[in-house]
């Protein structure tokens, strides 16, 4: 079906985001093509535990590992192994055989206070060590322990190992492991407390592990996958960031290696610790001006081919604090091992990201490299390679940049929920020519998409993302016509119900899945239960050709006679197939739906085969900018409206003349309030200080203002030695009034002063508080109390009278004691008269 022509978006759109933000939008998601609701799935065999197994009715089995050998399924869980015979009956589920293996004290761990889930053994390690031995390792209670079993019979083989660096303590403590060589490389946590995170090497030679408490090694890590790949075992594992400069945790997704033939340092520098290890991040990213990241890695496959070359394909998520989101992208191991010979990180640069080490200062044979491969082909083993080589690799495990995916995008996205799992068939359909992913989900459903990733050499950065094609969900090709990426959403089935499948918080999780091929079937395991999913339901189509053929299905064919049939090597020639797209059909027959298994719950014809998305459909971003072009012209109307409606302000009359006032007279403080005579029934409030005039200059010295006030003035004149003359008003209504004032003379004596004392009598004794002397008069003498203090006047533009400019006044300064003269006592009473008798 070819593409349709989008719509033209609205001006305000248009105004508010700009041409470049509209070319550049972020992959919206796939519709199904098809729906498969719990009443269908409903018939689907599942398992969740032994038969009067109380503990696995209650918490269900407990699900770890999976792993598909020699025509057997096997299943590690807590305290339990099970093997499944596969090419069975497929409406059965029940293993053959299994293993019960518990812990020998759970007691004594539930009295130390762990969690009683945590009491138990779970079976984290499911290793094939070769065909006919399996390695498995539990966490016995906190106390982990490794068995050898026969992989036919299940039988234990030899004595049990320490399981310290080769199995976590915890069930939730994060594990990646594989066998190369006949040695175990293990991913996981040394300690109890998750804090000395380990790459180990053991089983067979000398025990090598990486650099212990270095968060340049390893800082946080969540270990997802290992496998061995050439010279190389390769880890897959996301961390804490170190080297973007960002605050707080930000996990990023890492590739390390290390040398199957690394046999530790040079006493002097790594020994016992790897020499080989680096480790470079993974990129997974909707390409753009500014890359949306995928940075969670969840989930890695095993390698498989894609156009002739090895690749993993892998699970990215969103940060936890973010709007939730998953992406699919496939990595070509070649593009891997060319990324390793690219440039260090600096961890000692300034700035942030770290930058990369000049190649001068990288020394020779190159940090990280095999002994006696490349550079170093000249050194026989790892403990050879010169002091500075370790020494830098000891300080510099991250190179610099990422390893970009397949194509430079993402293979399929998906926002609103995070996907868990994947599994790949790279040799779906007739001719064993397409890719088809199934992917799990942490709501409990399964996702099936057909994609194919770009050839090597396609360049995908400037092209339209993954998900970019018609309302089918169908993406045709990017605009520059380079071979683009296709993505399909097949069907989209739900599996997982609390009634069937126990489990604890979180249970609808899908923890692994398992692909089967030859039978064509997947295992779906959750915590509680594992389900034996079909790959395809071709039947729900019945007789309906165009619905067949619309669903473009890889694994169902329309074969005349028989209808919609899922397809086998032993089918007649003549049956028909569509997974390209090519015919353009969509939509079902008349009358399809009553073939269906009706579901009540998707809304849609049994076999929900989506026809083209309505024309009259408006994509998301187009509403968003139309909401937001209506809110900015609503306001820009709302405020023309208020602006042409307001009322016109009422004419001002003219201003009325100001009334003459004569200008207030200069004053040196604040006026005096009018004063009654009567005494202040408020002594504790404040009363403004009298405003008294400057003082004037007499022929004698300087002469005090007149108070206001009743009375004849106060009088002070100072004479050329000092003496001063006082006069005092007669008792009158001023009597017996304590007022704040001083002496214009001692403005700084603020003690009050007795205006009911006479004036030929000497002022009352008063207890000074400090004993301050003062400065004598001519001749050094100390003035007696009581005398008046002088003045020395300084004039700033001269003196009058022919005096020197800025020179003192002719009458000293003299300063006296603070206190108060002494008052005379009173006189004493004269006796009393003796009685008469």
């Amino acid at each position: 079906m070819p593409p349709r022509a989008a719509a033209a978006p609205p001006l305000p759109l248009l105004v508010l985001v700009g041409p470049a933000a509209l070319a550049l939008s972020f992959p919206r998601d796939l519709e199904p093509r098809s729906a498969v609701g719990l009443s269908a799935t409903a018939s689907y065999p599942r398992f969740g535990g032994l038969r009067g197994d109380n503990g696995s009715a209650e918490f269900g089995i407990g699900f770890q590992r999976m792993l598909r050998l020699n025509g057997t399924l096997l299943v590690a869980a807590r305290d339990h192994l099970y093997a499944f015979a596969l090419g069975g009956d497929p409406t059965a589920l029940y293993p053959h055989r299994s293993v019960t293996w518990e812990p020998r004290d759970r007691a004594g761990c539930a009295v130390r206070g762990e969690v009683q889930d945590g009491c138990h053994n779970h079976i984290r390690v499911l290793l094939p060590r070769d065909a006919r031995t399996l390695f498995v390792c539990g966490t016995n209670a906190f106390s982990p322990v490794c068995r050898t079993y026969q992989a036919l019979t299940l039988q234990q083989e030899g004595e049990e190992l320490p399981g310290q660096a080769r199995c976590p303590f915890d069930a939730r403590q994060s594990i990646a492991a594989t066998f190369a060589d006949d040695r175990l490389y293990s991913a996981t946590v040394a300690d109890f407390q998750a804090s000395d995170a380990v790459i180990y090497r053991s089983v067979r030679g000398p025990a090598l592990r990486s650099i212990k408490y270095s968060s340049r090694w390893l800082r946080e890590p969540h270990f997802v996958h290992a496998m061995p790949h050439g010279a190389h075992v390769y880890f897959f594992f996301r961390e804490m960031a170190a080297e973007l400069g960002l605050p707080g945790k930000v996990p990023v997704s890492r590739v390390g290696r290390v040398c199957r033939n690394d046999a530790g340092g040079s006493p002097r520098v790594l020994e016992r610790r790897w020499t080989s290890f680096l480790k470079k991040r993974l990129q997974c990213a909707v390409p753009g001006d500014v890359p949306f990241h995928f940075d969670v890695l969840e989930a890695v496959t095993a390698p498989h081919t894609l156009h002739g070359q090895p690749a993993v394909l892998a699970v990215f998520g969103t940060q936890r604090n973010s709007i939730p989101g998953s992406a699919v992208c496939a990595f070509y191991l070649a593009d891997v091992e060319r990324a390793f010979e690219g440039p260090f990180a600096d961890p000692r640069g300034a700035a942030a990201p770290w930058p990369p080490v000049p190649e001068e200062r990288v020394p020779r044979p190159r940090p990280g490299c095999c002994a006696g491969m490349g550079s170093a082909a000249a050194i026989v083993t790892s403990g050879d390679i010169p002091d500075e080589t370790l020494s830098f690799a000891k300080e510099h495990p991250l190179l610099h940049g990422a390893v970009v995916p397949a194509g430079g995008r993402p293979l399929f996205t998906q926002t609103g929920t995070r996907l868990t799992q994947l599994a790949v068939d790279v040799g779906a359909g007739p001719r064993g020519n397409h890719t088809v992913l199934f992917v799990g989900s942490e709501d409990g459903r399964v996702l099936k998409v057909l994609t194919a990733a770009r050839r090597p050499g396609d360049n995908g950065q400037h092209g339209d993302t993954a998900g970019h094609g018609d309302g089918n969900g169908d993406n045709n090709g990017d605009n520059n016509g380079d071979g683009g990426t296709e993505a399909v959403l097949l069907e989209e089935i739900r599996l997982y119900e609390a009634g069937r499948c126990r489990g604890p918080r979180g249970a609808s999780r899908v923890l692994g899945l398992e692909l089967h091929p030859e039978g064509r079937e997947l295992f779906v395991a959750f915590s509680g239960c594992i389900v034996r999913l079909p790959l395809s339901r071709c039947a729900r189509h019945g007789q309906c050709r165009r619905s067949c053929l619309a669903a473009r299905d890889p694994y169902c064919v329309w074969l005349p006679p028989g209808g919609c049939v899922p397809f086998s090597e032993d089918l007649p020639d003549g049956f028909e197939q569509d997974v390209e797209g090519s015919s353009g059909l969509t939509g079902t027959c008349a009358g399809a739906a009553s073939a269906g298994d009706g579901d009540a719950d998707n809304g849609d014809v049994a076999h929900r085969v989506r026809g083209a998305v309505p024309e009259a459909a408006v994509p998301v971003p187009v509403l968003v900018g139309c909401v937001l072009g209506a809110f900015v012209l609503g306001a820009l109307v709302a405020g023309l409206g208020a602006a042409c409606t307001r009322r016109p302000a009422a004419p001002k009359g003219a201003p009325e003349p100001p009334s003459p006032r004569p200008p207030p007279a200069p004053r040196l403080y604040p006026p005096l309030p009018p004063h009654s005579g009567a005494w202040d029934p408020h002594p504790e409030l404040p009363s403004p200080e009298p405003s008294p005039e400057p003082p004037t200059r007499t022929p004698h010295g300087l002469s005090t203002p007149q108070p206001p006030g009743p009375g004849p003035p106060l009088r002070a004149t100072l004479e050329g030695s000092g003496a001063a003359g006082w006069s005092l008003p007669p008792p009158g209504p001023m009597a017996n009034r304590v007022q704040p004032g001083s002496s214009p003379f001692a403005p700084w004596d603020g003690a009050p002063r007795r205006l009911d004392v006479p004036p030929d009598s000497p002022p009352p004794p008063r207890r000074p508080l400090a004993q301050r002397h003062s400065l004598g008069g001519p001749g050094g003498a100390a003035r007696p109390p009581g005398m008046a203090r002088g003045l020395t006047r300084m004039y700033s533009l001269g003196a009058p009278g022919g005096a020197p400019p800025w020179g003192p006044h002719a009458i000293p300064l003299q300063r006296s004691l603070s206190m108060k003269p002494p008052l005379s006592t009173k006189p004493p009473l004269p006796p009393k008269p003796p009685p008469v008798p």
